[in-house]
């Protein structure tokens, strides 16, 4: 058993198909199979078996996968330690995070980071709160940035932004002109709303059923940036981070319309394995990120 076994299995578990594992670790669909046939024969047992068309981890593969998974943290744990050896001289980051922050916030921290730090390559993947938090628990992510509130026993939680949701409308929308929005009149509003999933969603939706508000769905955009075209279009409202808005609110095509006894925020965090090692460059823009406070 070596390294590379352990990696191609890991790639196998995750895809549960032979070929995607296989453009994953750069090898042909007959290679990968052969490597996993080696491995079971050393360990004497099945690892995967086909179920119809699909393939599973036999109860030996989910222990095994287990165990693995530990190694390969290990061995990337030891390469950063020694990397830390030269300092930020050189050296890789997986980042994670979650939509608000993986494209209005995280884009600039990194920026600056490798303005200080040129030689340090960086990786951001943008996913949802809780794919964020599993790739963290799975080592796919050295840390991640997340908006929602889906904490397991591995992850260290880091406090690190207010976000502020507001409600946005075209400035030629009727509720733009008004000076005293009340919460009644939100229910006469068709709203555009983010799709399933979404922190910052589930922070607006959690606020009116809090104040009775209910409120008619026109149309459900999975990305921030449609959203905003659409209220701008005249469309409908919507509930915002106002980090996703500041550029629109500067160049006056978005409002922020301002509801009385209404106040919609969530926190934004920074997530970790409790028992992962953190790298000199992980922790510096960790560091970095807190600075925005």
């Amino acid at each position: 058993m070596d390294c590379r076994d352990l990696e191609v299995f890991l790639a196998v578990a995750r895809h549960l198909n032979f070929t995607r594992a296989g453009e994953e670790v750069h090898l042909s669909q007959p290679s990968v199979s052969v490597r996993v046939r080696l491995l079971q024969d050393e360990l004497g047992v099945k690892l995967f078996e086909q179920l119809g068309k699909k393939v599973v981890l036999t109860e030996a593969g989910q222990i095994l996968e287990r165990h693995a998974r530990r190694i390969m943290s290990a061995l990337g744990d030891a390469r950063q330690a020694i990397q830390e050896l030269q300092g930020l001289k050189r050296g890789s980051l997986r980042i994670g995070a979650s939509t608000t922050p993986g494209m209005y916030l995280v884009p600039k921290i990194i920026a600056e980071f490798k303005r200080r730090h040129p030689k340090i390559e960086i990786h951001l993947d943008i996913k949802d709160t809780r794919q964020v938090e599993d790739d963290v628990v799975r080592n796919e992510f050295d840390f991640g940035f997340v908006g929602g509130h889906l904490v397991g026993e591995e992850v260290e939680v880091i406090p690190w932004l207010t976000d502020e949701i507001v409600l946005v409308a075209s400035p030629a929308h009727p509720l733009a002109r008004k000076r005293n929005t009340r919460l009644k009149d939100l229910a006469k509003e068709q709203f555009i709303s983010r799709e399933q999933g979404s922190a910052t969603q589930a922070a607006a939706d959690a606020a009116l059923r809090g104040v009775s508000v209910q409120f008619a769905k026109v149309i459900e955009i999975n990305n921030p940036e449609s959203v905003k075209r659409a209220v701008e279009s005249g469309l409908g409202v919507a509930f915002l981070s106002r980090f996703a808005v500041e550029t629109e609110l500067k160049a006056e095509t978005l409002t922020v319309v301002k509801v009385k006894g209404l106040r919609v925020s969530r926190e934004l965090k920074i997530v970790r394995h409790r028992d992962k090692h953190l790298s000199s460059a992980a922790q510096s823009l960790i560091e970095m990120a807190g600075r925005r406070r």
